[in-house]
């Protein structure tokens, strides 16, 4: 059989069983219907290249089809954005067990930036924060594997595993240009959301009742552990707050309608998902009965690595005119993936994450690949970021013995901005009564 008539047999095969996670019509002929001719031919052409790869190249062992397919598939996947993957056998059991809760990890949120994977924010408490990894830090090397042709996908999957295994990763730390190697045991990642609660110094906030919340990552608690965190605020006075929302890497996207739902009365639209297919056009998320309201004056502080839920969260509290923004613009991760399971009866275990929506603002406004522009621009240089991640975390070595100086202008703005309407208010009240 020449290489052309095996490949038409392959083709022959990818149309009678129907390759398709969606369960696409298929048809019993190797004839395609004209509205097909597309899909047709590229079929065609893939089945042509692996018989010629199967016919000529050097080393036959990696000529397997189940692995030529695979990685042709995951470079299909990569190739529509860094989120979309495909999943082997291995991989889609390892995303079910994930679904379930039942991984280890360092506890790092990562991206990637300028090709190289990237320390977007380690979560507080957690092993890889302990071991002194700071936002900016790329990852060169895990268990001895270069992570420069891998993809964020696969990166992860080399993270993750199971608790009480450590994993060898060296990092190059561009603040210092120095390359260090650590060696972090992984954990189940069970850390609180909400990290501080405080009320802002008389001596920062000259004596205006200021709350200061600051929120790590959403997660099934973070609605609970907020209306602690206001209840505890309300009882020292607070009559303003500050939500500090920089870092935090997101999380469940319930967990942020649980939040914006302290703000705003039952029903108000809080974020929704637009997606391509007719019935995934619009799904609105709307805030539910909460027990608690905040009624204060807020400020939410954001940055680059602000992302995800803490975007919705921080979208929907400007655009319902319910917070000033502050800092800069947000990371701007407002996608929705699914995981779907390609059809069984073609190859059992395998599938795809798929992005299929993204998420907009209660004004429509998108959030992928644009992020939340602030209000009040104040920026950190790497270095203040670098001091302030240092000072919360006193079990990481310092440069100096001294004490850590600190300068927050995000912090500083957000507090001149809730004076300043305090004193407006004053004057306001005082006006009417006179």
């Amino acid at each position: 059989m020449n290489l052309n008539a095996r490949a038409a047999g392959i083709l022959l095969a990818f149309v009678i069983t129907g390759v398709s996670s969606q369960g696409a019509e298929v048809t019993q002929t190797n004839r395609p219907v004209p509205n097909e001719e597309g899909r047709y031919r590229s079929a065609l052409l893939f089945a042509s290249v692996v018989e010629l790869i199967r016919d000529e190249y050097l080393e036959l062992e990696k000529t397997d089809y189940d692995k030529m397919t695979y990685s042709a598939l995951r470079g299909l996947l990569t190739s529509l954005d860094p989120h979309s993957q495909f999943l082997d056998p291995e991989h889609y059991k390892m995303i079910r067990t994930e679904t379930e809760g039942q991984f280890g990890g360092l506890g790092i949120s990562v991206g990637m930036v300028e090709n190289q994977l990237t320390v977007n924010v380690p979560i507080e408490g957690g092993p890889g924060y302990r071991a002194g990894l700071l936002p900016g830090d790329r990852i060169t090397k895990i268990d001895g594997k270069g992570t420069q042709k891998l993809s964020l996908g696969e990166s992860i999957r080399l993270l993750r595993g199971r608790p009480g295994v450590p994993v060898q990763i060296a990092i190059y730390r561009p603040s210092e240009s120095k390359t260090i190697e650590l060696s972090v045991i992984r954990e189940m990642i069970q850390v609180p959301t909400l990290q501080e609660t405080k009320m802002i110094s008389a001596a920062e906030s000259q004596g205006e009742k200021i709350g200061y919340v600051r929120i790590t990552q959403f997660g099934e608690k973070t609605g609970k552990e907020f209306d602690g965190a206001i209840g505890k605020l309300e009882k020292d006075g607070a009559t303003a707050l500050i939500l500090d929302l920089r870092d935090n890497p997101g999380g469940l996207v319930d967990a942020a309608v649980e939040v914006v739902s302290r703000f705003v009365p039952k029903g108000t639209l809080v974020v929704a998902t637009e997606g391509r297919k007719a019935g995934a056009k619009r799904q609105e998320y709307l805030s539910r009965e909460a027990a608690l309201r905040v009624r204060w004056p807020t400020v939410v502080l954001v940055n680059g690595n602000t992302a995800s839920a803490a975007e919705i969260v921080a979208g929907a509290l400007q655009d319902l005119g319910l917070a000033v923004i502050v800092g800069e613009t947000t990371f701007g991760k407002g996608s929705v993936q699914t995981v779907q399971r390609v059809d069984p009866s073609v190859i059992p275990d395998v599938g795809v994450r798929l992005t299929t929506a993204h998420y907009t603002t209660p004004s429509r406004k998108k959030i992928h690949g644009v992020g939340i522009q602030p209000d009040v621009v104040a920026r950190l240089t790497r270095a203040e970021e670098e001091a302030i991640f240092q000072k919360r975390s006193p079990g990481l070595k310092k440069s100096s013995e001294e004490e850590l100086e600190v300068n927050d202008e995000p912090l500083d703005r957000a507090i001149d901005l809730l004076r300043g309407w305090k004193v407006v208010k004053r004057r306001a009240v005082s006006d009417r009564s006179s």
